[in-house]
Formats: structure tokens, sequence, C-alpha cells
């Protein structure tokens, strides 16, 4: 029988991962049947009212409450932010025709800091599963929401046997729960369709599985409370789309924190197919460290920013110096990804105003035509994909450059100076890249490997014919060694020992000194054997007796090769 954990927090997790395998299968199911093509879910324009709501064919798109999206709620990073103690983020508003400043403080509870990209993806997982009970519910939710583990584990194709996947559910839970938004009109509630000062949280109460419900009852899944806020907004359509699926592919933490934002700021900027964020404002909602040279900044969101182009949230993007010439902002292209969606919905809604229309043979569709990717040197392109720069930015990097910028160079000099200062690099990627833009050569006093290589054989060629002279006595004493040890082995044993008595008596004749070696030493052993094998080797072979009748095939082929040689 196996023995139960004593402790109370092992106890707990063991008895999660039991049920939570017991109900994967479930979740799994539920899960498919929620992005299947064939399932429906509700429309979510942003400031929609419920009697707009229609159906459309799932893309697996969350649709998640706006205001949380706008503050910056999550920071970009992998680890857990302590230190930070607040986080304040200025927004611009319209109210009543005018551009109003409001302000939303971020108070981070201090055991767990700053709600993070981890605790994004977790809070966009669960905006899914409420996409689908409001699709089942006519379109309102109300608290609880109740929701398993493995439910959230599947939509986010992690590993579902994992204790510690778990584990970071239930403090994700907490960190929502605790976190406090301040707002100073900064909160908009759809309900009463005006912005407000107050104060919030995102869940006013969460209880993790297996935890107390009610007195005397434990808790058979996660049920979360959320704020009036939230519920107020989700039920009033006050909400942004966010496609799942791509989603889960970006890996760079500052594109993942961008993709809510930026489903706003497309939006708003629809008409012109462009806009610009204040590159001072974009660190402030980010929390990310503000530069002033426009290669740090480069190198700072560059990697990010292909990498949402890359998956067609934008065509392209650029820095450049504000027109006061005081700060730099960013300027973005609305991508391809964003038109097809936003046309895909409204031709979806198109046809449900439509009057109905006989059945047609549909055409397929035309595939969109590829830009062909610019020929570059595989060689390079491995070299820089290998340092995290994205395969489409590298092939446009080194299509730009020109032929005789020293690439591998260049790189190996960007790898000497982030071994030289670990930790201070952030960026790698978009280090490499700066390097190669705006560098034409490492400087002087840096080798690369041809240089080294030149050097170690400039260095090599004096000594070469000492080598190669110490290599050949080397071979020639080797072989000399091997015929004498062939020889020494046809010997009887009186011959053997005859010659070992006549080579010790001539080394104690030439170094008194081994006579004082005791018998048996294996110095003089071993001094003795090897004068005979010298002897041996340095004789003609018909001085050597040599007993017939004992040979064996093997020591016979020997002797005919010594008699050759």
């Amino acid at each position: 029988m196996t023995q139960l954990p004593t402790n109370k927090e092992e106890l707990r997790g063991l008895i999660e991962e039991i049920v939570a395998r017991r109900l994967v299968e479930k979740a799994a199911q539920t899960t498919t049947l929620s992005s299947s093509p064939a399932k429906t879910e509700v429309t979510a324009e942003p400031n929609s009212s419920p009697a707009s709501e229609s159906v459309e064919p799932s893309v697996e798109f969350a649709k998640v409450e706006k205001n949380l999206a706008s503050l910056g709620f999550f920071t970009p990073s992998s680890k857990r932010i302590k230190e930070a103690k607040v986080k304040t983020v200025s927004i611009n508003t319209m109210v009543n025709g005018n551009r109003v400043e409001a302000r939303a403080t971020i108070a981070p509870a201090a055991l767990y800091g700053l709600p993070i990209t981890a605790d994004q993806d977790k809070y966009l997982a669960l905006q899914k599963l409420i996409t689908d009970l409001r699709q089942r519910q006519g379109g309102q939710v109300s608290n609880p929401i109740s929701f398993t583990s493995a439910e959230i584990l599947v939509l986010l194709h992690k590993y579902r046997d994992s204790g510690k996947n778990y584990r970071e559910i239930d403090e994700w839970l907490n960190v929502m729960s605790s976190t406090t938004i301040i707002s100073e009109g900064a909160v908009y509630l759809a309900g009463k369709k005006r912005f407000v000062k107050d104060r919030f949280h995102v869940f006013d109460r969460a209880v993790s599985f297996g935890k107390e419900l009610e007195p005397g009852v434990l808790a058979d899944k996660n049920y979360v409370w959320l704020s009036d806020w939230q519920l107020q907004n989700i039920n009033n359509n006050h909400l942004i789309r966010v496609d799942l699926e791509v989603y889960r592919q970006l890996r760079n933490h500052i594109a993942k924190t961008l993709v809510p934002l930026l489903q706003i700021w497309l939006y708003a900027s629809r008409k012109e197919g462009s806009f610009e964020k204040r590159y001072d404002e974009l660190c402030q909602i980010l929390s990310i460290r503000e530069y002033f040279q426009i290669s740090r900044i480069k190198e700072q969101l560059g990697p990010s920013l292909d990498e949402l182009a890359q998956h067609g949230y934008l065509a392209s993007w650029g820095a450049e110096k504000t027109t006061d010439e005081k700060g730099y902002k960013i300027a973005f292209r609305h991508g391809e990804k964003f038109h097809r969606d936003r046309q895909r919905r409204l031709a979806h809604q198109t046809s449900l105003t439509a009057p109905a229309q006989p059945p047609e043979i549909q055409q397929p569709a035309r595939r969109a035509r590829v830009k062909p990717q610019p020929e570059v040197d595989p060689v390079l392109l491995a070299e820089l994909t290998k340092r995290g720069v994205g395969e489409s930015g590298a092939r446009r990097l080194l299509a730009k450059l020109p032929p005789d910028r020293p690439v591998r160079d260049l790189l190996e000099w960007g790898d000497a100076e982030t071994a030289r200062q670990p930790g201070k690099i952030t960026n790698p990627a978009g280090f490499y890249i700066r390097l190669l833009e705006e560098h034409s050569a490492p400087p002087p006093t840096f080798e690369s490997s041809p240089q080294k290589a030149a050097g170690q054989e400039a260095n090599l060629a004096p000594q070469r014919p000492l080598v190669e002279a110490q290599v050949r006595q080397q071979a020639e004493e080797d072989h000399q060694r091997r015929r004498g040890e062939g020889r020494f082995a046809v010997l009887t044993k009186e011959q053997r020992q005859g010659r070992l008595d006549r080579c010790k008596g001539e080394l104690f004749s030439e170094n008194p000194f081994m006579a004082r070696q005791p018998d048996g030493s294996r110095i003089l052993e071993r001094a003795v054997h090897a004068r005979v094998i010298r002897q041996l080797a340095q004789e003609p072979m018909e001085l050597i007796a040599v007993p017939r009748p004992s040979l064996t095939a093997e020591s016979s082929a020997e002797i005919t090769a010594e008699a050759v040689d």
C-alpha cells in the first residue's frame, strides 16, 4: 500500500493530481468541442450590446475584458517581479469629445509581485472558458465561475500530469485576487457608460480545488468570483478578441503582452491603416526600461515586433524621433491578420442579416500569394537563428547588409562581449542585430577564428621541421621496439635468461648505482629488459638461434617479417 504524504500541502497536491487525471479526458473533450469549426461563439465587438450579439464559427478566439488589456495590468517577464512596489500607467481617453488624461495604478501583493506573462496566459485561457460559457447561457454569465485546472492546462497546451503546473494555477488565483487596481478615471463601466475612480480587484474571491468553499464543504473545482466591473463589462460586450491559437505560438514575453493592446490600437486606427505610439508611454505600459539611443530601442523591441510581424499582427514597424525631437515613437502598420479576422467577422455579420439564398456551389478560396523570402547564405542564416534571431528577420537583415560585411567575425565578437558581460545583455538577439547593422567590422583588438588560426599557423611554421623530425624519430623507435619484442618472444627460456643476465652485468658495470637496487626491483627489471630489446633489434637476424620445433604459425610469420626488414 502506498504511504500517503504527511505534509498537508503535499497531500493536497497529490489529491489534486489524482482528480485532475480523471478530469483530463472530460476536459479535453470539452475543449476540443469548444474549438471545433462547428462550434459557435458570441460576437464581442467593443461597446456592442447584448442585443447585437451573433453566433459565428470559432477560430479559438477568447473574448477578453477590454479594461484589463488597456491598463497594462500584465508585465512581460518570465520571473516574478517582487521588488516593484507599484506600477502606474497614464492613459489618454475621450470623454464627451474632450481628451482627458486618466491614470491607473497597479498595486501588487508583496508576496507575489506584479502579474506577469504566465498570469496573462492563464487569464486568457479562463476568458476562453467564459466565452464558451456565455454561448451556452445566452450571452450572460454570473458568479461564481467554476473550472478545473486541467481545462486551463489543455487550452495552454501544458503538461497535465505535472504537479508544478497545478501549483502555478493556484498561485495565479492568488495573484489575481490580491493585486489591486486603483483607477483615477481609467476603468470604464460599460453598464453605466462612464469612467470611474475607485479601487478594484480582478477576482473578488478565488477558491482553489480542495480548499473550503463553504463551512464544511470542500471545492471540487476552482471557483472565482469576478469583480462587479469585470462581470458588468463582460455581459455588456466591452471586450476584445484574442486568437489563442496564434497567441500560444509566440515566444517573446513583450510580444505576448502586446497582443491584447494591439487589438485595441489596431481597431482604433483601422481606417488609417497605421498608428504611432510614443516610446516612453510604451515603456510605461509594459514596465520595461526606457532607452535613449535608437539602436538600443530596436535591440529591445525588435525581436518581439518582428515575431508579431511574422504572425501577421503587423505588416511592418519602425522607430524614429518624435516631431519635437525630444523623444522617440514607434510606428506600426496593420498586418494582414487584423484585416483577415475583421473581414471574416464582417462577412459573417452580413450573412446573418441578409435574406436566405438557395445553396450555391462554393468555389475554393484562392490561396494568398506568399511573398518570396530573400535568398541568403544558409550558413549565416543558421548562425543568426542559433543566436535567437527569428528566421524571417534574419533573412531580411542578411539581405540588406553589404556583401563585404564580415558577418561571422561580428557574431564572434558579439559572443565574446556576451561572455565578458554575463547578465548585462538582456536581449542577445537584438544585440547581434545591432552589431551587424551598425558595425562594419570588429575592433582591431579583436581576433576572429580565422585570424587566430592564421596566427597559430605562423607561430608553428618555424617549429614544423623539428616537430616532423621528432615524429620520424618516434616512429623509428617504435619500429625498433616492436622488432626487438618480436625477436625476444621466439627465444627459448634459457636464451632469454642468458641475455637478461648478460645485459644486467653490462648495466651494473656502466651504472654502479643500479647494482644497489634490491632484487625484484621493477626499475631494474624494466631497464634490463629494455636493454635486451634494443640489442635484439640491432643484431643481424642470423645471429639469433631460433628453436624451430617450438614455433607457432604466428611466430613464424613474425620471423619472416623481421627477415624481410
